[in-house]
């Protein structure tokens, strides 16, 4: 059986005429002007076919024009494109012959549905989806969106797999745009050193103490994989799609291992520039206090680094420590107007080893001002602010902490959905922040002082106004010194 993924449709695509399909590489990329978005409904998918995209137009193409009067605005050239007739064999995902992200000598058979985390396999809690392995399949698809997931999403475990090029996965940002051409562009910078693909060369791996180029980076493997025979017809396990030819079984083992320390992902937040430590996902399940899903305000600090005026936003040899230029927010990064980023998009994917914990989702609107010079100091502030409630709201910090833990997760969650106003708008956006507080603080006031009497209500009325204090430092000096007085009149009338 055949099954080419430049041809066959398997890429789901939202058009800006609100159609819906599945189309392969070659129309996907010369249809992008026409392409909204990738509309896979697992944001793992939508970020594993974006970077796919890019870097089959970086093989394809190389580094972007370098004049702005070369800068496409409807459609990518088709003879761009040439590269991939003259290759086509590496697209084949089935056939005796060189197949698409595949090794032939993997050994270790399993269940084609590890390909994807979120279908449950051996001994995982079923939950929701229903699984047997070698029973349940995946459609052809549905294996080459799994594919593509290998070099951003796998974890390492038992018996002895191991992670991919960046380790622990961590969060990815994209910028996009408003149509799937203009992500593209938005993401498409100068590179100096492009590589070979995994699809070309399989094995592929890193080189000890040399920089990663940029095409091994984005595409090695981290399994080696072999898809047996397809059958059917029959229900597909991920899509849901019925009467397809599906895919049981397959060869599937670790690669080996492929952390890199000099790798610098063009669409990852580095927390250290020297350890290189990325910014990671949240493990909901770990033991002891609750945790948010989101790093948020660690995220928000690194978009705002990136989103300083560079003095020089020439090509550079090797991308900046938070990649600026790739997460693209200085408008005089970009090499045209029409193609600058409208939102960022953010995939955080939550993991212990080989647990598949949680994936998350978070569309920000990309801001465009240098305001947010002054965000890291604001973030601070807010975490300081915060922690002060606890001390305010209990009888003891400790009874503060747990009482707040049981709001915290819901303010944040709403005050990190306005990310993009708190970057752009400063100190107005930040005083809008402490409003989400007010309500629950008020419910709060009446759980632990539920009372009619005059102490009753003056401690619920002083829980109720606890809010974190992020007006101005002017007028915020100017009430303290006003609190101050007039303690000190009540003092002398007494």
């Amino acid at each position: 059986m055949e099954y080419n993924l430049l041809e066959e449709n398997w890429i789901p695509v939202l058009y800006a005429d609100g159609q819906c399909e599945r189309v392969g590489i070659r129309r996907a990329l010369i249809e992008a002007g026409k392409i909204r978005q990738i509309a896979a409904s697992n944001p793992m998918d939508r970020v594993a076919i974006l970077r796919f995209l890019l870097a089959v137009l970086y093989w394809c193409k190389g580094n972007p024009p370098s004049s702005e009067d070369a800068v496409i605005e409807n459609s990518f050239p088709v003879e761009w494109f040439t590269k991939l007739d003259k290759n086509k064999e590496c697209f084949n995902l089935l056939g005796e012959g060189k197949r698409f992200y595949q090794d032939v000598t993997a050994r270790r058979s399993r269940a084609a549905t590890d390909l994807l985390q979120e279908i449950p396999t051996g001994n995982n809690f079923w939950h929701f989806r229903h699984s047997t392995d070698e029973q349940n399949g995946l459609c052809l698809s549905c294996c080459a969106m799994g594919l593509l997931r290998l070099p951003l999403f796998s974890v390492s475990g038992l018996p002895d797999l191991k992670s991919g090029i960046n380790g622990t996965p961590p969060i990815y940002i994209l910028p996009l745009g408003n149509s799937l051409l203009e992500t593209l562009y938005a993401n498409w910078v100068s590179w100096e050193d492009l590589g070979t693909p995994a699809w070309v060369q399989p094995n592929t791996r890193p080189e000890a103490d040399k920089s990663v180029p940029l095409l091994v980076g984005l595409t090695v493997l981290a399994r080696q994989v072999w898809l047996h025979a397809p059958e059917g017809p029959d229900a597909c396990i991920g899509c849901g799609a019925e009467k397809l030819e599906i895919i049981r079984t397959c060869m599937y083992q670790t690669a080996g291992k492929l952390e890199s320390g000099l790798w610098n992902d063009p669409h990852v937040i580095y927390l250290n520039a020297e350890t290189r430590k990325a910014l990671k996902a949240k493990d909901l399940t770990a033991a002891g206090r609750f945790r948010m899903d989101r790093p948020w305000p660690e995220l928000l600090s690194g978009i705002a680094e990136s989103a300083k005026p560079r003095p020089d936003h020439r090509p550079t040899r090797r991308p900046p420590t938070f990649c600026a230029h790739h997460v693209g927010i200085a408008e005089s990064a970009k090499p045209s107007p029409g193609h600058r980023p409208t939102s960022l998009f953010v995939v955080g994917f939550a993991t212990d080893q080989a647990k598949n914990i949680d994936v998350w989702e978070r569309t920000i609107n990309a801001p465009r001002t240098e305001s947010v010079q002054e965000t890291q100091s604001q973030i601070q502030r807010w975490s300081a602010e915060c922690r002060k409630l606890e001390a305010r709201v209990g009888r003891s910090k400790a009874m503060g902490a747990a009482i707040l833990s049981a709001i915290r997760p819901a303010v944040e969650h709403r005050v990190s959905a306005n990310a993009a106003s708190l970057v752009a708008n400063g100190a107005a956006a930040w005083q809008q922040a402490t409003s989400e507080y007010a309500q629950l603080m008020s419910v709060i006031a009446k759980s632990l002082s539920p009372g009619t009497t005059t102490a009753a209500v003056q401690r619920r009325k002083r829980i109720a106004d606890a809010l974190p204090d992020m007006r101005p430092k002017a007028d915020s000096t100017k009430k303290a010194a006003t609190a101050k007085n007039i303690r000190a009149n009540k003092g002398r009338k007494q």
